[in-house]
């Protein structure tokens, strides 16, 4: 798969969880990326190396330390 089909999978189950349509703007404002790059990383004109390198980590973790990470980012990270 490649990464802009992932995005763009992301986006839509972001979507669906939350029973409502979410514009390229406000996902990249969420994620805080210019809209223009979220719209290229969608596209798959735009392939952050940094984010390849973060998925293909993530492969080698289980299920349970994926969650782990995530739950880190979100608590220490992301703000």
């Amino acid at each position: 798969m490649e990464l802009n089909e992932l995005i763009n999978k992301i986006h839509k189950t972001i979507e669906a969880k939350e029973i409502k349509d979410i514009s390229q703007k406000d996902m990249a404002s969420e994620i805080g990326v210019a809209a223009r790059t979220y719209t290229e990383y969608t596209r798959g004109t735009n392939k952050p190396l940094a984010m390849k390198a973060l998925l293909s980590l993530l492969t080698k973790l289980d299920d349970e330390d994926i969650v782990k990470m995530v739950r880190l980012w979100e608590d220490e990270g992301a703000k």
